[in-house]
């Protein structure tokens, strides 16, 4: 075992695709995650399969669709014995470690100890850990010239800059966890598995300085704040119930601008961790991954955060960063891949197989030019039945105005499923409006095609694989020992 790889997984929680210097963004500053890239192989046109945490992390550590087995809110963890990343690398006798929110393992909240849990992420007692979450990090005092946060209403999710001392179970925290266990706590003698999930970008959107005031918010380029023409249902209630109708554009900026800053911490804290990873001789004998669960309106079309059914790519387009010893340094591919190729892919770099059913593939024979995939799909939404039903964030009574937005019109959450190809995007969805995007023309997805015959032949060429994709990708739950005739 001690010349097994290890596998190191990081992933920012809702970072868009288009929000990193080598993702192409000119304005959102990114040096150390652009240093890792120049060492790396980058996906261009990675995606999410669905826009909310907790299915799109299990499909990464699955290698499954989400609908296939269940999973489409955010209250859902893997049950025990549910096959997936971890179980084949435990019983492959890799030592275990994880650090912040996850959302896979139902243990997470309350059992950290050694054996405990359906999954049992630490290999180790929470004692090594414990004393980081209680330190506070101090912030720097804004300056004469620093940028006074704006007034803005609750539902933009906006708190501008954080003013006092970062405490608790923060990403900085979660970063020094990491360093910890790298330098100081994992087996030598063992491979192991360490995944790093960051907090941020994730609204709230807000910052401490030197990054709340670091981008000019009449400097940085805007997105589109209009509301597409012909957008669907989901849409048109979000910027009714949640930003209104009537929002100027200096709000967006701001939540554009505050956005970028708190990428920009993401891209500090990552650069510690990479630091840690080379001081050690990491690099030499690792498959590291980076990527993120999805992405976020952050302003664009007026809407903030995300919703199950927004398929826009704001939303599913993520970064997606593979770095190991035989891969290619410095290289993009332009394929399509999305989140249920991330497990069959580490595995193979680290010479193992999953053991269940996987609806990814490698992605290495895309690596080398010998295979690109035709298109990627993402769905979301729930049941009629269940789409009768809101629950309150924690159950607490507390009303707000995502809650808001679900109370006023459940149809906002119907059942949507997506096939995006190459140059087309097509959205289907049982209530709210159908959508089609010509991605070469309109790549902010502004002008919804649905309807127009020109593209008739678009359409049915779309809704074929649609409807391939779920046939392949059906439940075949619950497990059926014997089959026969």
């Amino acid at each position: 075992m001690g010349n097994a790889r290890n596998l190191i997984i990081i992933t920012s929680d809702e970072l868009r695709g288009d929000c990193t210097g080598f993702g192409g963004n000119p304005d959102c500053k990114t040096p150390q995650l652009d240093a890792l890239a120049q060492q790396a192989v980058v996906f261009n046109r990675h995606f999410a399969v669905h826009g909310k945490c907790v299915p799109s992390r299990v499909s990464i550590v699955t290698g499954r669709y989400c609908h296939t087995d269940g999973y489409r809110t955010i209250i859902e963890h893997l049950p025990p014995k549910h096959p997936n990343l971890l179980t084949v690398l435990k019983h492959a006798g890799y030592e275990t470690a994880l650090f912040g929110v996850d959302h896979c393992w139902s243990d997470f909240w309350g059992n950290n100890k050694k054996g405990g849990g359906c999954t049992d992420f630490h290999s180790f007692t929470e004692d090594y850990f414990n004393d980081f979450t209680k330190r506070e990090y101090p912030v720097q005092a804004p300056r004469a010239d620093s940028v006074e946060p704006l007034q803005l209403p609750t539902g933009y999710d906006y708190r501008g800059r954080i003013s006092g001392p970062i405490k608790g179970y923060s990403d900085e925290c979660r970063a020094e966890q990491a360093i910890h266990y790298l330098r100081n706590v994992r087996d030598r003698n063992r491979p192991f598995y360490m995944q790093l999930n960051i907090g941020y970008p994730h609204p709230p959107y807000e910052a401490e300085e030197p990054y709340f005031s670091m981008y000019d918010r009449q400097r940085i380029r805007p997105w589109p704040y209009a509301l597409p023409r012909g957008a669907p249902l989901p849409m048109q209630v979000m910027r009714a119930v949640r930003t209104t109708p009537e929002a100027n554009e200096r709000a967006f900026r701001e939540i554009q601008a505050t956005y970028y800053a708190a990428i920009t911490k993401v891209d500090y804290l990552i650069g510690k961790v990479l630091a840690a990873m080379e001081a050690e001789g990491l690099f030499d004998n690792s498959v590291l991954l980076f990527t993120a669960d999805h992405g976020d309106f952050a302003g664009q079309y007026g809407l903030v955060e995300k919703w199950d059914t927004a398929m826009n790519d704001c939303i599913l387009h993520v970064p997606c960063v593979l770095r190991a010893p035989e891969l290619p340094r410095n290289k993009r591919i332009d394929s399509l891949s999305d989140h249920t190729d991330l497990a069959p892919t580490m595995l193979e770099l680290l010479g193992l197989k999953p053991n269940w059913g996987v609806h990814g593939e490698s992605l290495l024979p895309i690596i080398s030019g010998s295979k690109r995939k035709k298109a990627v799909f993402a769905d979301g939404g729930h049941e009629a039945e269940m789409c009768r039903r809101v629950n309150p964030i924690g159950n607490t009574g507390e009303r707000n105005e995502k809650v808001m937005t679900y109370e006023r019109e459940p149809q906002t959450m119907a059942r949507t499923k997506m096939v995006r190809a190459d140059d087309f995007k097509l959205v289907v969805r049982l209530a709210g409006g159908n959508e089609l995007y010509d991605l070469r023309r309109d790549p902010y997805e502004m002008e919804n095609l649905w309807g127009r015959t020109e593209f008739d032949r678009v359409v049915q060429d779309l809704l074929l694989q649609l409807v391939e994709w779920s046939l392949r990708t059906d439940t075949d739950q619950p497990y059926q020992e014997y089959v026969g005739p």
